[in-house]
C-alpha cells in the first residue's frame, strides 16, 4: 500500500469514528434509552455504562456469527440476559443472594477495599437487552456484523458509537451519583437506594419480557429526529455496508435519509426483486410473493424489525392504509430484516405480527438480501412502487404520513 492509499484509509477510518461518535451521542439521548435509564441513574456508576457499551458493541458486531457458530436458539442470549437481570436485581435487594452471586468472583482482586464488583457485570448484562433506536449508524454496524463485512471502517464506526453512547449515558450516571450521595447520608437511606436499584432492574427485565416497555415507548415521540437527520446525511455519503441497489435507487435512498416525502412522485427506477426470503407470513399457505406478480397494483414495501420503536410508531399508519386502500389496489409487503440477533427468531416475528395486528404479507429477510437490493440504511424504510413496478417514493424513519398517503391516492387511479 502506497502512502496516498494509506492516507486515504486513515482518513476514512477517522471519519467513520467521528460519524459513529455523533450517532452514539444522539442515541444516548434518545427516547430509546429510557428503559435502562433508571438503572443507570440509580446505580450512579460509570462501570455500569462501561459494561453496557462493551457487551452491546460486541454482541452487535458478533451476535449473529456467535449464534450461527453455536447450537443455541436465536433469542437465547437475550433471555439469558433477562434472567441474569432478575438475579442481579434480587441480589441488590437481598444481601444473602448478592453474596451467593459474588462468591465465584471472591478471589478476584479489587482496586479498593469495599469496592462493588457488580457494576461492570450489571452493565455487561444490560448490554444484552439494550435495544437503542437504529439510525443509519447503528444499522451499518448491525448489518456489517451480521453479514461478516467487518473492516476497519466498521470497527471505527462501532468504537465511535460506543464512545458517544457512553458519554451521553455517563451524564445520567454522574447526575444519579450526585443525587444518591446526598440522599445516602444515613445507612438506612443508602440501603433504600440499593433496594430501589434492585426493583428498577427487575422491573426492566419483566417489562422487556412482556413487551410492556414497547407499549410505554410508543407514547414518547423521538425528539432527536432533527439531529439524527444530520448524521444520517453523513452516513449516506459514506456507505459502510454492501448494497446492490441501482445507482438511481441508491441516490433516492440518500436523499430520503435527510428529507421527508413531498407527496410528489419521483422516478427511482424499477423496484428490485425480493431476494433471499426464507419464509413468509400472511400469504396463502405461506407461499412466496413477488413484486413482479403485483404489477398492476400499487405496492408499499416496508423494511421493519419487531423490537424497533420507530417501526412501532409507523405501524398504525401502515395498518390504516392497508385497511383503507387494499381493496382499491394497494398491497403492502413488510420485509422483516432483523436489527439484533434475537430478532432473527421466526416465532418472535410471528408473535409481533399478531401483536401489531398486521394483516398484510410479511417476508423474513434474515440474510439481508432484499435489504441490500433496495439499498436500505435504517429501520423503518418505506418504498412506494407504482402499478408499472417503478419506485416512486422512499421514506426513512418516522413522519411524512400525510404526504405518503397523498402519493398512494395519486397512484391508485393509474392502475386502472
Amino acid at each position: 500500500m502506497n502512502y496516498s492509499a494509506a492516507q486515504s484509509v486513515v482518513s476514512r477510518v477517522l471519519s467513520s469514528g467521528l460519524i459513529g461518535f455523533a450517532g452514539g451521542v444522539i442515541t444516548g439521548l434518545s427516547p430509546c434509552i429510557l428503559p435502562v435509564l433508571p438503572v443507570i441513574f440509580l446505580s450512579g456508576r460509570g462501570r455500569v455504562v462501561a459494561g453496557l457499551v462493551t457487551s452491546f458493541s460486541l454482541l452487535t458486531l458478533a451476535g449473529a456469527a456467535l449464534i450461527a457458530a453455536l447450537p443455541i436458539p436465536d433469542g437465547a442470549i437475550r433471555w439469558a440476559g433477562l434472567a441474569a437481570l432478575v438475579l442481579l436485581g434480587l441480589g441488590l435487594i437481598v444481601p444473602r443472594i448478592e453474596a451467593i452471586l459474588e462468591a465465584p468472583f471472591s478471589r478476584l482482586p479489587q482496586r479498593a477495599p469495599g469496592q462493588d464488583r457488580g457494576g461492570f457485570v450489571l452493565g455487561l448484562v444490560l448490554g444484552t437487552v439494550y435495544v437503542p433506536c437504529a439510525g443509519p449508524v447503528l444499522a451499518a454496524i448491525t448489518v456489517a456484523g451480521a453479514t461478516g463485512q467487518v473492516g476497519w471502517d466498521t470497527l471505527a464506526l462501532t468504537g465511535g458509537f460506543a464512545a458517544g453512547t457512553a458519554l451521553s449515558l455517563l451524564v445520567f450516571a454522574v447526575a444519579g451519583k450526585t443525587l444518591t450521595k446526598r440522599v445516602a447520608a444515613f445507612r438506612r437511606r443508602q440501603r433504600g437506594i440499593r433496594i430501589a436499584s434492585g426493583v428498577a432492574v427487575i422491573l426492566l427485565a419483566v417489562g422487556l419480557s412482556f413487551n410492556v416497555i414497547g407499549s410505554v415507548q410508543r407514547a414518547v415521540p423521538d425528539y432527536t429526529t432533527a439531529l439524527s437527520h444530520t448524521v444520517e446525511k453523513l452516513v449516506s455519503s459514506s456507505p459502510h455496508t454492501t448494497s446492490t441497489a441501482s445507482t438511481t435507487l441508491g441516490s433516492c435512498v440518500g436523499e430520503a435519509l435527510y428529507s421527508l416525502p413531498t407527496g410528489e412522485a419521483q422516478d427511482c427506477g424499477p423496484a428490485p426483486a425480493l431476494a433471499g426470503i426464507s419464509r413468509w407470513i400472511n400469504t396463502p399457505g405461506d407461499q412466496p410473493l413477488t413484486v413482479a406478480s403485483q404489477k398492476g397494483n400499487v405496492v408499499l414495501v416496508d423494511f421493519w424489525t419487531w423490537d424497533c420503536i420507530n417501526c412501532k410508531h409507523v405501524q398504525p399508519h401502515l395498518n390504516d392504509w392497508y385497511a383503507k386502500y387494499h381493496d382499491q389496489g394497494l398491497e403492502i409487503i413488510g420485509v422483516h430484516s432483523p436489527e439484533y440477533s434475537f430478532e432473527r427468531d421466526y416465532d418472535g416475528v410471528v408473535k409481533a405480527v399478531a401483536h401489531e395486528d398486521i394483516k398484510y404479507p410479511v417476508a423474513i429477510d434474515n440474510d439481508y438480501k432484499t435489504w441490500s437490493a433496495y439499498g436500505s440504511q435504517a429501520w423503518p424504510s418505506l418504498y412506494v412502487i407504482d402499478a408499472q413496478g417503478v419506485v416512486r417514493s422512499i421514506t426513512i424513519g418516522e413522519g411524512g404520513y400525510d404526504e405518503t398517503e397523498k402519493l398512494i391516492n395519486s397512484l391508485l387511479p393509474e392502475r386502472m
